[in-house]
């Protein structure tokens, strides 16, 4: 449990710089934006690696919680449209323009989806963390008066990203039993 805290502390908290005013700036100041980059990618992939390796660790631990019998059908609609917000985040696309943020909105879909149909240990200090760090994030970007990017023309970004997030959550539900130790489609 232990590689999975210290995963979740250095990849959350490598992408909360960002929150912490003058943080990024005095990381670029005394690293130099080249290595801000290789500082930022090393810390990320470390801690994904230790998210990985201390969820497959922990596994299985105690309930916290009995999750409602509602949220995995829960999940079976959020993660879909998450990962079509992941798609969107890439794309010049209407929705991209609507949510403004369609990154964030989708680790808080698929992190709250899970949470809803997991009340493990692991699950809820992974899912729970990321829930958490997206919404704060999201309220900051709010609070810094992001703007929407421009409209784009055309809706063939939608499209993209509707199709490619679609697919990701074909394979995803094929494979999740392989990948994570649960079933999603029998």
């Amino acid at each position: 449990m232990a590689l999975l805290i210290v995963g979740l502390v250095m990849f959350l908290g490598i992408h909360s710089v960002r929150l912490v005013p003058g943080a990024r700036a005095a990381l670029v100041s005394g690293f130099g934006a080249g290595g801000f980059k290789v500082l930022y990618t090393l810390i990320s992939l470390i801690g994904f690696g230790l998210i990985i390796f201390g969820k497959i660790q922990a596994h299985p631990t105690e309930n916290l919680y009995f999750p409602p019998e509602w949220g995995r059908s829960l999940a079976l609609i959020a993660v879909p449209v998450a990962l079509i917000l992941i798609a969107a985040a890439y794309t010049p696309s209407h929705i991209r323009r609507f949510v403004q943020h369609p990154m964030l909105l989708a680790v808080a879909l698929w992190s709250g989806a899970h949470l809803a149909a997991n009340g493990e240990r692991a699950a809820v200090y992974l899912f729970g963390g990321f829930f958490v760090w997206s919404l704060v994030t999201m309220i900051a970007a709010f609070i810094r008066g992001d703007h929407p990017p421009k409209p784009p023309h055309g809706w063939g970004g939608d499209v993209v990203a509707v199709v490619i997030g679609a697919l990701l959550a074909a394979i995803l539900a094929r494979f999740h039993i392989y990948l994570f130790g649960v079933g999603i489609i029998g």
